[in-house]
């Protein structure tokens, strides 16, 4: 775990170098930045450790978010499958391009991405391609099959294509996909929508998928088995994105201020905040599952059978 913990920090240092070169240290003609999705790549940096450094078999395939891009060519330059070359060319001619494109990446990328919403739905019709090779025999049958994973933005479901694919995945019963959502709440012109997981996932649960939502991570957890500690949990529930988002920004101080205001008559939660100063108090608000490698491994080691998957993970 040491060692995952490492690569995460290292994967998370390399996809944001790399937007920061493209847009600061690499000279340009007329000075205008180029993007790179920062925040974007930074929500899915563990749960994209987790898989490539972990999880994944040689025979499973993954369409990586189109704006996650950064993450997955510094996870290809660590596994030695891209160059630094490619990297500080990154949104520039014959360097990593901004989304995972299988004609003009050099580093084995399994779908494009680049038009939002279609990787994820490739990955069912893939799935379904799959079953029907083996089931003609086409292909070893003997071996097991690949999951055919998909790494989606929240926003992405604002694509009606994406829906279309759960439907036709029901009605031919597909297995051995898995929909990774990273719900960071945010998209490129708005916050989404409070609790509209809770609304996506019974989407999914009416089509006969697994539906694991990872939400709070060991810290979090700890906490809430503590006096007081449900209290905290549905506080957190409560808090709209807007709220939840700024006071991560401003850090521990803020979180002590709406506690002690909102729930410092709870019993228990007195002695939780002097327990901690501004700096493990921030650490503690903000330990959500999507950047808790503990709790992201243990729910993928878990999803055993071939039936398919949706996780929910929050950064």
């Amino acid at each position: 775990m040491k060692r995952l913990r490492a690569l995460e920090r290292k994967v998370l240092w390399l996809a944001v170098w790399m937007i920061h070169h493209a847009n600061h240290v690499r000279p340009k003609r007329d000075g205008l930045k180029v993007g790179g999705h920062q925040a974007s790549c930074t929500s899915i940096v563990t749960l994209m450790t987790a898989l490539y450094f972990d999880v994944l078999r040689p025979f499973d395939r993954v369409a990586v978010k189109p704006h996650g891009s950064p993450v997955y060519h510094a996870i290809q330059y660590l596994l030695g499958r891209q160059t630094r070359d490619k990297l500080e060319r990154f949104r520039a001619l014959g360097g990593a391009q901004s989304y995972p494109s299988r004609t003009k990446d050099s580093d084995d990328v399994d779908f494009s991405t680049g038009s939002v919403g279609l990787g994820v739905a490739m990955t069912s019709f893939a799935a379904l391609v799959q079953d029907y090779l083996r089931l003609k025999r086409l292909v070893d049958d003997q071996a097991p099959p690949g999951r055919m994973i998909a790494v989606a933005g929240d926003a992405e479901f604002d694509e009606g294509n994406m829906f279309e694919a759960l439907l036709e995945g029901w009605k031919h019963r597909i297995s051995n996909v898995w929909w990774i959502i990273d719900y960071n709440r945010q998209s490129l012109d708005a916050i989404v929508a409070d609790r509209f997981f809770q609304r996506l996932d019974r989407v999914f649960q009416s089509m006969e998928w697994r539906v694991v939502t990872l939400k709070y991570g060991k810290l979090l957890e700890q906490a809430f088995a503590r006096r007081g500690g449900a209290a905290l949990r549905d506080w957190i529930d409560a808090s709209p994105n807007p709220l939840y988002s700024a006071l991560a920004y401003q850090g521990g101080a803020a979180w002590r201020r709406h506690l002690q205001r909102d729930l410092g008559d709870t019993s228990g939660i007195r002695e939780l905040l002097d327990e901690h100063d501004d700096a493990a108090l921030h650490r503690l608000m903000t330990n959500l599952a999507g950047h808790d490698l503990d709790s992201v491994l243990e729910a993928f080691h878990a999803a055993h059978d071939e039936a398919p998957f949706q996780f929910s993970l929050f950064p």
